[in-house]
């Protein structure tokens, strides 16, 4: 819906509703300068809240009259190669403010704003106009003025540890998406869009109760027009629910543009050590266990930080061609580590088209902090070059997903997360993981690179629920094990793992509280997997009203009551009106696999 109301130039404005009518975004000029404002189901989320974009020699004149506008809408869905749902819905309104400077230079700034019923989204367009050329963007200033001292749940460094705290005593930087707290509401501040010649942004902290944009290095240059990704505000009245919308990154993100998608094919992995005996053993337990891929990790080309470690040469406890050739007749991929080192010191084409030809089927991307639109150009042609040679991407360390996963869907998973790598006791306690499932995964995949027997584990029931917590269509499972703890054992719970796909049908946060519990449950087919994660000891009601008519069996794997490091298991009769109590222990978890009862009648 648009409305421009006619009281004058400078005093025209603009108000854009979701297809529902609950999100909107309004557009105005105030003494002849851009401002926005957002507000959800009638509630004011961002008071008026200035938009202006920094530009080196001839900076923009600080106002503006409208020139025109247009509108469109879309309503419609489309299916994702790999997803956490099968299809996303994918419905908006729009409407572009073509803004003319009041100076003499009379250029000409558009600006977007788009409604969907899960957030709103602007951007800036400096369209080809005579008398612009050479652009340099030193700073893009959008500013997001909120009303309150709302909880920050804060973060400046994408493996951090999270904390809340007010947004008047939040530190002066923030990455994002970045998560607040209301009272009555969640909002998620984000980025979406094609990033490839821009730097991603950062959130300082501006003014009184104020956040303002910011490039996290350097500035941004371009030839004679420039389109910024998307500044996206997410509003629900659950904090589960923006995790559920994730998708609205990729809605604002480009279509894919690879003309074939058959090639990529998510999975579970199973990291071996660096030798072609302990790859073997793995091959072996991931081709009887439902596993797809396993990994060889940092050194299997020499020292990682070595800047003479040549990504085409192979360590000698390796046999490539030996393992590459074991890993296929069993029906497994490979995946290796390459890092930013290599891939910028020695030519990339080259590299990945030996890989290919060797018959690797995935890299992992080390040393990634991207951090300026350089960084964001190489690390785009980077994913071009993989996809080019037919492998399957995960990034590390620091990149987190702005919807670049719809226009490259090899791109299955990135990291960007404080996951198993790190320990309990050491700054991943449960009430950050409790924290993290909600405000890191507001963007999307998230390796978070689970173990099992490691001593690192505390509770193996809250391991196994991870794999369906945290989405990620490249699910690296036992990070820190190997396969010869598991020769000769039984460990039949593992069999939830072996069951679990990596992508979804249809994906719901079913209850939860930031740092406090959460309970997800996926849907593959007609089978549901449940995963929930605690901090606090509870018993946690878990409805089951997400499951069709019928009669269905739910195996659940519990926390042994006298050893956290213990899981039973059980099975009983459900329908979509029962009820699950999982009673856990601080720190702990339960999965729960639901699959219709064989001759249930429907």
């Amino acid at each position: 819906m648009l409305v421009l109301p006619d009281r004058g130039l400078s005093a025209e404005e603009a108000m854009v509703s979701s297809p529902s009518g609950n999100q909107v975004i309004q557009f105005s000029l105030r003494e002849g300068v851009p401002h926005y404002r957002v507000s959800y189901q009638g509630t004011t989320i961002l008071s008026d809240s200035s938009l202006s974009l920094n530009l080196e020699g001839d900076p923009w004149s600080d106002r503006f009259v409208v020139e025109s506008t247009r509108t469109d809408s879309q309503t419609g869905s489309w299916v994702p190669v790999v997803g956490s749902k099968s299809s996303y819905p994918d419905a908006y309104n729009e409407c572009v403010v073509q803004l003319r400077e009041v100076s003499e230079a009379k250029r000409r700034l558009d600006l977007t704003f788009r409604a969907y019923d899960e957030g709103v989204a602007f951007r800036y367009t400096i369209p080809q106009q005579q008398g612009v050329a050479n652009i340099k963007l030193v700073s893009e200033d959008s500013q997001f003025q909120f009303t309150d001292d709302h909880f920050v749940y804060w973060d400046d460094y994408p493996q951090a540890e999270y904390s809340k705290v007010r947004l008047s005593e939040m530190p002066d930087q923030a990455i994002r998406p970045l998560l607040l707290e209301t009272g009555s509401h969640f909002v998620a501040i984000a980025e979406a869009g094609d990033l490839e010649h821009y730097a991603p942004m950062m959130l300082n902290r501006s003014g009184d109760l104020q956040l303002v944009t910011r490039f996290r290095s350097g500035t941004v240059t371009a030839a004679d027009s420039l389109t910024t990704p998307w500044r996206v505000i997410m509003v629900a009245e659950h904090s589960g629910t923006l995790v559920e919308h994730h998708y609205l990154l990729q809605n604002l993100s480009p279509p894919c543009v690879l003309d074939d998608t058959a090639w990529i094919k998510p999975g579970k992995v199973w990291r071996s050590n660096l030798s072609t005996d302990a790859a073997k053993a793995i091959i072996d337990y991931a081709a009887a266990n439902n596993y797809q891929y396993v990994h060889y990790d940092a050194g299997w080309y020499g020292p990682e930080r070595a800047a003479d470690s040549n990504p085409l040469t192979v360590i000698d406890s390796i046999d490539m061609k030996e393992t590459i050739r074991y890993a296929d007749e069993h029906g497994i991929g490979l995946i290796c580590y390459i890092n930013k080192i290599a891939m910028s010191r020695y030519d990339l084409d080259t590299t990945f088209r030996t890989y290919h030809q060797w018959g690797i089927r995935g890299v992992k991307f080390g040393f990634v902090d991207w951090k300026s639109q350089s960084d964001m150009e190489f690390l785009f042609a980077a994913i071009k070059t993989a996809a080019k040679y037919k492998l399957v991407v995960d990034i590390h360390d620091n990149f987190r997903l702005t919807g670049i996963e719809r226009t490259y869907p090899n791109v299955l998973t990135v990291e960007g997360i404080l996951g198993n790598e790190e320990q309990a006791n050491r700054g991943n306690p449960p009430k950050n993981v409790l924290t993290t499932s909600f405000a890191r995964m507001i963007a999307g995949a998230g390796d978070f690179t689970p173990c099992y027997l490691n001593g690192r584990v505390v509770s193996r029931s809250f391991q196994l629920a991870l794999g369906v917590v945290f989405y990620s269509p490249l699910q690296y499972l036992h990070w820190y094990d190997q396969a010869d703890r598991y020769a000769g054992k039984s460990f039949p719970e593992l069999g939830f793992w072996k069951e679990m796909p990596t992508t979804w049908d249809d994906s719901k946060v079913v209850n939860g509280s930031i740092g406090s519990y959460m309970t997800v449950a996926r849907r593959k087919g007609d089978r549901w997997y449940v995963g929930t994660i605690v901090n606090e000891a509870r018993s946690l009601d878990i409805p089951l009203d997400f499951l069709g008519p019928g009669s269905f069996t739910a195996t659940i794997y519990a926390e042994h009551p006298d050893d956290k490091k213990l899981v039973t298991i059980e099975s009983r009769q459900v329908t979509s009106s029962s009820s699950l109590t999982a009673k856990m222990s601080s720190g702990s978890g339960c999965a729960i696999l639901i699959s219709p009862t064989p001759g249930s009648s429907e």
